[in-house]
């Protein structure tokens, strides 16, 4: 089909002209990122975890059936595959994680040619990111990949014109959207209202809205009145009991202080979004569409803090809010800016909120950069001493650089053995070093967290400790 017969009209083929070059330079600018700040990404908390057992089995690591992750993981199963070195595998799962949402963008943009939804994946990718740019989940995934099953809906009419054998990949897509993050669901739960009370959305997209929410629905049911919970959910559903204990003070929490005091400091911008769109659709007498992009976001911050009221660090807390960058952006792009600007201008307003956000991300790096400074400083210290083995408590450290301490055995061990694999070391941090006393004598053992593994359990290519004395306790 010739390019230009895509469009209703030469405005919107510009369009999508001005949208690929933005995506092109956005992804660009990110990946270039990922591989200066490769050791901030990758040795880090769960990806330095889930690295280290791809790396140790040879296989992907999904937790919690997010199958939906092996769209990233397979960068790094792919490298160790082809032998290549520690540092070749970490820089390739950094990289992998923007060339995941750049295909996301290629496929929107030449496979489904919607070019507003592809605006959509390049605000998702900066509106609001900040440290989850550098603390790596499946959340951004599944709502990179959520976009791209909206914009492939809005390639059909009508449901009937989905042909016989797309009905079995729409189910299965439906599927991997929601099993990537369960509040992924909340974000499609707004798209579907938006469109649904948009009178600018025909009536064969409305019935595609049906379609998924019933999908979506049945994927609820069966996985939390059906299947057997797994013990990250159940951790979820007992979280949930806070809403009915802690009524009527849900305005008063930390979390909720906390988020006030983030909005002002890193996501003003998707403040100022959400306040265009509430006031474009009341200037317009657009009552209801005013109502959901206001009460949309307010409600999802609600349903976030409440069961978090204790507060939890930025980037978990971050992670968590992600949502509501597609609660900001598809009433921006499909409904505020048309009110203000021809289809080939949109770019221009996406653009300086994505060059924003890029700017954001790079300043984030500062939290990062000292965790990782850190860790190899300490490696450099405890290399001078007699033993090269330590147990250490969290008192001993400075928790407001290393912020969590539960993967730092994984840490340590890939950070040095950078230069080697004879160079692997075996450090771990923990609350109560004490609980792994009754294996600190045991000379071959690597102390994890969650598990413990003997030296012969390692991959030999990547990780050969050398040092076969005891633990020891720090600070000698």
């Amino acid at each position: 089909m010739p390019f230009a017969s895509r469009f209703a009209s030469p405005v919107e083929a510009l369009a999508w002209r001005h949208t690929l070059g933005l995506g092109a330079f956005v992804y660009g600018i990110l990946g270039l990122l990922a591989v200066v700040f490769y050791l901030e990404r990758m040795t880090l908390l769960d990806m330095a975890f889930q690295g280290f057992h791809i790396l140790r089995t040879g296989e992907l690591q999904i937790q919690s059936g997010r199958f939906g992750a092996a769209g990233t993981q397979v960068f790094p199963w792919v490298a160790q595959a082809l032998g290549l070195p520690l540092r070749g595998v970490l820089l390739t799962y950094s990289l992998g994680h923007v060339l995941y949402y750049a295909a996301l963008f290629a496929v929107v943009m030449f496979g489904f040619w919607q070019w507003r939804w592809g605006l959509i994946l390049l605000l998702l990718a900066t509106l609001m990111t900040t440290h989850t740019f550098y603390w790596l989940s499946e959340m951004p995934q599944g709502l990179a990949f959520l976009v791209a099953l909206l914009a492939w809906m809005h390639t059909r009419p009508s449901p009937p014109d989905f042909r016989v054998w797309e009905y079995p990949l729409l189910g299965g897509a439906v599927v991997t959207a929601f099993y990537f993050h369960p509040l992924v669901l909340h974000a499609f739960a707004f798209c579907a209202a938006w469109f649904w009370l948009d009178t600018h959305t025909p009536r064969g997209q409305k019935q595609n809205y049906v379609l998924l929410a019933g999908l979506f629905a049945a994927c609820f049911v069966v996985k939390y009145f059906v299947l057997p919970l797994d013990w990250y959910d159940n951790m979820a559903m007992e979280r949930s009991r806070a809403f009915a204990e802690l009524w009527p003070r849900w305005f008063d929490l930390k979390s909720q202080r906390d988020f006030l005091q983030w909005l002002m400091a890193d996501y003003y911008v998707l403040a100022i979004v959400v306040a265009f769109n509430v006031a474009s659709f009341l200037w317009t007498r657009r009552w209801w569409l005013a109502a959901l992009s206001a009460l949309g976001p307010v409600t999802f911050v609600f349903m976030v803090n409440v069961p978090h009221h204790y507060g939890a660090p930025q980037f978990y807390m971050e992670n968590l809010y992600l949502p509501l960058g597609v609660m900001a952006a598809v009433p921006w792009v499909f409904g505020a800016l048309p009110g203000f600007l021809p289809a080939h201008r949109l770019w221009i307003p996406v653009a300086v909120v994505v060059l924003a956000g890029l700017v954001r991300i790079v300043l984030a790096h500062s939290t990062w950069t000292a965790r990782v400074h850190w860790e190899r400083r300490f490696l450099q210290e405890t290399a001078q001493t007699q033993h090269r083995k330590w147990l250490v408590a969290e008192s001993q450290v400075p928790m407001d650089t290393l912020i969590m301490s539960w993967g730092s055995a994984f840490e340590f061990l890939m950070l040095s053995a950078l230069e080697h694999p004879d160079s692997a070391r075996c450090l771990l941090i923990d609350e109560t070093p004490e609980r792994f006393d009754s294996l600190r004598t045991q000379t071959r053992l690597f102390l994890g967290e969650f598990k413990n593994y003997p030296f012969d359990a390692l991959p030999k290519r990547y990780f050969r400790p050398q040092d076969t004395t005891q633990y020891h306790y720090w600070p000698p």
